[in-house]
């Protein structure tokens, strides 16, 4: 079988389907990737044909920033770059692939594989991402409403969605010979959706749709080991709270870096500050109590810090629970919100602070309870054990398989 994987977005999106990638391999499958043009070397250093689909996304994060907030901006992205883009790059790869698989923003590869008569699936890594009444659709932030009314949100919101989309989704599958799509919402997650997402920690609820099925989260461990300043820093003293916020691209990074690392000291902690694509390393220098990284193997480093305070991405809450380790989270956009929920309601965490509202007093009463409540260190680790031997991408490969 020779799968072309096309996911589009964030290391979120993509370091999934690079753990789904290697378990078709090692079933003796052909895996290929057309995917952001930032990621495209590093897929390929596991030996994977990657072709860039016209997209730098980090670039296009730190460069559009506030604007990301803007449903106009938003809008206007979608029908003048990311749809034309995306139609263009995947279209021209793996012309021979038997099975194409979409992640993250992959609004091309299910009209694509229709063109080409083949069968598409897609993967997504958070139950909320799907229409069901446990939780609203990921641009509504509140989690706590009635099943009723996350499930009028999804009715309500997915002909708003269909009707931005369909002009420049029909404009591109006119390109192909494809007829007009009324309901590209619905046709962009293919036959068959996979919820990647450990069902502890985000159960996917019952009254998905039909097409719709679970697998454990996919696991690609970054196999970078630490190196020798953060391999000291850690055996200096203590066990330190490790602050990363991913790809997010705060407005404030710097103000937001500095709350945190005061929150910290606040109750006499040190630090670990990733950088990340918000570069919240800049203008933080090394001292005692600090450590400054720009990039750090989740894997290698979660199990041997305090607590871990992030933006509640799919990928550094997994690998959070997975390390054991108690959670701090300050969500800033989509799925992080429920997230951050399940962080409260399993118990291993404080409650969120949502990006907009930290400042270092409220935030250190939550570094606080995550570092020094036995209640919530306990929970943690006992939510470690169980999800830390899971893995979804042998289920999800044969899965894969049945439709092809």
């Amino acid at each position: 079988m020779r799968v072309l994987l096309a996911p589009h977005g964030t290391r979120g999106d993509v370091q999934p389907m690079l753990a789904l990638a290697l378990a078709l391999r090692a079933r003796g499958h052909a895996a290929s990737f057309v995917a952001p043009d930032n990621f495209v070397p590093w897929l390929q250093s596991y030996g994977f044909d990657a072709e860039p689909d016209g997209i730098d996304a980090e670039r296009l994060l730190q460069t559009a920033g506030a604007a990301l907030d803007s449903m106009r901006w938003q809008a206007r992205h979608f029908a003048d770059v990311l749809i034309p883009t995306l139609f263009d790059t995947v279209g021209r790869a793996a012309p021979d692939a038997d099975l194409l698989v979409g992640s993250g923003v992959q609004m091309a590869a299910a009209s694509v594989a229709e063109a080409r008569g083949v069968p598409y699936a897609s993967a997504v890594f958070c139950p909320c991402v799907v229409p069901s009444g446990a939780a609203p659709p990921p641009t509504v932030k509140t989690q706590t409403f009635p099943s009723w009314v996350n499930r009028a949100l999804w009715t309500a919101g997915r002909p708003f969605a269909d009707l931005l989309l369909r002009r420049p989704i029909n404009r591109q599958r006119a390109r192909l010979g494809l007829p007009p799509d009324v309901a590209p919402t619905a046709t962009a997650m293919g036959e068959l959706v996979i919820v990647a997402a450990d069902p502890d920690l985000a159960p996917l609820p019952d009254d998905v749709p039909d097409r719709v099925v679970g697998t454990d989260a996919w696991i690609c461990d970054d196999p970078e080991a630490l190196d020798a300043r953060v391999r000291a820093f850690l055996d200096a003293d203590a066990p330190p709270v490790y602050v990363g916020f991913g790809s997010m691209v705060a407005t404030h990074a710097a103000r937001l870096a500095g709350h945190a690392i005061a929150a910290i000291r606040s109750i006499g902690a040190r630090t670990i500050v990733a950088g990340g694509w918000a570069a919240l390393d800049r203008g933080i220098v090394d001292a005692d109590d600090i450590l400054v990284v720009r990039h750090v193997s989740h894997a290698a480093l979660l199990p041997h810090v305090a607590a871990v305070l992030h933006h509640g991405g799919a990928g550094t809450t997994t690998a959070a629970a997975r390390a054991g380790r108690p959670q701090i989270v300050v969500p800033h956009i989509l799925d992080q919100f429920y997230w951050a929920h399940r962080v409260e309601v399993l118990g291993v965490g404080p409650r969120a602070l949502p990006v907009a509202l930290v400042t270092a007093d409220v935030l250190a009463e939550r570094v606080d309870r995550a570092v020094n409540d036995a209640r919530i260190a306990s929970r943690a680790a006992a939510l470690g054990h169980r999800v830390a031997p899971r893995n979804g991408v042998s289920t999800a490969a044969e899965l894969l398989e049945s439709i092809v």
